[in-house]
């Protein structure tokens, strides 16, 4: 039996230890570290009575001095604490299975580049869309040549559950790192590996135009005069039965105010991203849709032919540019979050663990789409083109929003 330790069981980690278990080759975690570990037991012994053996820590001193047996490591803390834990469990050379974002400040990538763990093979980088059937698919495609030449990806994100970033933890940017982190560290992954060249500069712009406003920051919706009549309140989203993620897709359920002055997420940023060897990526990423108008995926348009692909209701077409053909690419229905590749890819880090494969989604790669997005986050303040590269000198203007290139016109 594989055993597991957990670090940071909140909804995340808690999804990710049930689903490990369900796998053809269950896993089981046996060991949680976590800030709250009475509250966690009561958790355990009300909603799951079999895992009344796990041995809870505290933190993450007290479970490396106890040093239990465990034949590999989750981290799924918050985002703010990903490169540090990594750091602190990296001399037990257990295999480890990190959540995204792998950092979200210049000073933990530039710690994480320096460390050993680059050169392992045994960190597996949580970008499941990645190893979706839908992606793996249509890599296969583009990597064929039947596209012919590409010149462009268009990708998109308009997130149908975009009120999580505003109304719940993830509206903390000090945890996050801001929403390029928190979001696109999956998208800039996703396209990477479609283009399969070093991106080498990016161009970002976002805004704020529907949440943030006057209200304290403290302000929960339930106690606003506005309740009544906000399309936000938890009387709204009852009403409708949708909150847009704002309640974590619980409607009627209080959260934070959206429109308090301390917001600082933008609801709507774009970016456009150039490569090695001249193609060049446009994302889009929009927090305010709803129902079923929620879409991520992109468009790849080659000389031969263009290819659209998205999650939501696994839609993938070949469109030929020179014949009256359009091909439905069949994916196999899927379980598991993020449309299978949470599955696909916990079965990747158990065969790690086995030694039967590597990393399909390597630290060196969380750590480009990390420096990507704080590229993006620099770009977005300045107005500048900003370049993608993993020096000291380039990470900490990144993180200071120094520009390094030529301003947008």
């Amino acid at each position: 039996m594989i055993k597991l330790a957990l670090i940071g069981a909140g909804k995340r980690g808690w999804d990710l230890a049930m689903l490990a278990r369900q796998l053809p080759e269950p896993a089981f975690v046996t060991v949680i570290v976590d800030p709250e570990p009475e509250a966690l037991r009561q958790r355990i012994n009300t909603h799951d009575a079999g895992s009344n053996s796990i041995i809870l820590f505290k933190d993450i001193d007290s479970f490396i001095q106890a040093g239990p047996a465990c034949d590999g490591i989750i981290i799924a803390s918050r985002c703010g604490s990903h490169a540090d834990l990594a750091l602190r469990v990296a001399p037990l050379n257990k295999p480890l299975f990190l959540e995204k974002p792998v950092a979200i400040s210049a000073v933990q990538l530039n710690r994480l580049r320096h460390s050993n763990l680059m050169g392992r093979q045994n960190v597996v980088v949580s970008f499941p869309l990645r190893l979706t059937p839908l992606f793996q698919a249509v890599q296969q495609i583009v990597a064929s040549g039947r596209l012919g030449k590409i010149n462009q990806v268009q990708a998109c994100n308009n997130v149908a559950y975009g009120g999580v970033y505003f109304g719940q933890w993830y509206r903390q940017v000090t945890e996050t790192g801001g929403l390029w982190l928190q979001k696109a560290t999956h998208d800039f992954d996703y396209i990477n590996a479609l283009i399969d060249a070093r991106p080498l500069k990016i161009a970002a712009t976002g805004t704020r135009s529907i949440y943030g406003g006057h209200h304290p920051c403290n302000l929960r919706c339930s106690q606003c005069p506005e309740t009544a009549t906000c399309p936000e309140s938890p009387i709204s989203h009852r009403q409708r039965q949708d909150d847009g993620g704002m309640a974590y897709g619980k409607p009627g359920d209080d959260h934070a105010c959206a429109f308090s002055e301390c917001i600082v997420n933008d609801d709507a940023s774009s970016a456009l991203i150039l490569y090695e060897g001249g193609i060049h990526a446009t994302y889009a990423q929009n927090f305010i849709s709803r129902r079923s108008a929620g879409r991520r995926g992109a468009v790849i348009t080659g000389y031969q032919a263009t290819l659209i692909f998205h999650w939501t209701g696994g839609i993938s077409q070949i469109i030929d540019h020179f014949q009256q053909n359009i091909e439905t690419i069949a994916v196999p229905p899927v379980i598991g979050g993020h449309d299978g590749g949470d599955a696909a890819l916990l079965r990747n880090f158990i065969n790690v663990i086995h030694g039967r494969e590597a990393s399909r989604c390597s630290l060196a790669e969380g750590v480009v789409s990390a420096a990507m997005c704080l590229a993006a986050t620099s770009s977005a303040a300045t107005h500048t083109f900003q370049s993608i590269t993993l020096d000291e000198k380039s990470l900490s203007s990144h993180q200071a929003g120094e520009p390094d290139g030529a301003p947008l016109h």
